[in-house]
């Protein structure tokens, strides 16, 4: 692959740090996120509104989460993503600049995402294997073009050759952020709410297990919305750590 901007000089630990393995990437995603933590939290936030929406009113609800999914969560992906590697840059990231990187990548960020999601969608009902296949390969075409100023071709095009040789290491890497983003953090969520709303209410069953009924959804999408600032940093973290591999960045690890 052309076109790689290489960083400031080489760091001979740099393939010392490189790693595919999620949970020493995990461990550094909490190790880094905390002084980005807020500024990711508000990029992640508006997902919050169309999945309650989706919880009151199921077919409005999934139109504005489609449309969310296809327009606003690229762009907002984008400056998370950006966000991220400023910081591992040892950058003063601003929220705003962040907005403006993105904004600036609004129109290829959109289509890729829209060709991702065709393409992944269009390979499923094919023995779901190679719609999984094509997901897994074309991951980090969000993160060239908003990291490595490509265009919609050219990031899905690096994405494709970034992971490959190296496609089990990301399926397993990627399958920790699925974990995390729809098991772990909702379970958590609904968990913890059941359980205060069962302290408050010990005597009141019957209310408490209603409000339980109603709260449980809602809490575990907030779950979600507070684990997404650690999945960005640790997707940046992933998809530097394929670079590196490859020889063609240095580590941002510190």
């Amino acid at each position: 692959m052309k076109g790689v901007d290489f960083i400031a000089h080489r760091d001979p630990s740099a393939m010392q740090n490189a790693t595919l393995s999620p949970i020493p990437l995990l461990q550094r995603s909490f190790e880094l996120v905390g002084p980005i933590y807020w500024p990711l939290l508000i990029l992640a936030s508006p997902g919050f509104i169309p999945a309650i929406v989706t919880e009151l009113t199921p077919l409005f609800g999934g139109i504005l989460n489609l449309a969310y999914v296809l327009i606003v969560a690229p762009i907002l992906g984008g400056a998370a993503l950006w966000l991220v590697d400023q910081h591992l840059k040892g950058q003063a990231p601003l929220l705003g600049n962040s907005l403006d990187r993105a904004a600036s990548k609004a129109v290829p960020l959109v289509f890729a995402n829209i060709l991702l999601v065709l393409i992944v969608l269009l390979g499923m009902p094919l023995l779901v294997l190679p719609g999984i296949y094509w997901g897994i390969r074309l991951a980090f075409t969000l993160c060239a073009i908003v990291l490595e100023d490509k265009g919609v071709t050219e990031g899905l095009g690096y994405s494709w050759n970034l992971v490959k040789g190296r496609w089990w290491g990301v399926f397993w890497a990627l399958l920790m952020v699925v974990f995390m983003a729809m098991i772990v953090a909702p379970f958590a969520g609904a968990f913890i709410f059941g359980f205060t709303v069962g302290v408050i209410s010990p005597s009141a069953e019957t209310f408490a297990d209603r409000i339980v009924e109603a709260g449980s959804p809602v809490a575990g999408i907030a779950a979600i919305t507070a684990v997404v600032p650690i999945l960005n940093v640790y997707v940046v973290l992933l998809f530097r750590s394929l670079q590196q591999l490859k020889g063609q960045a240095v580590s941002y690890w510190g």
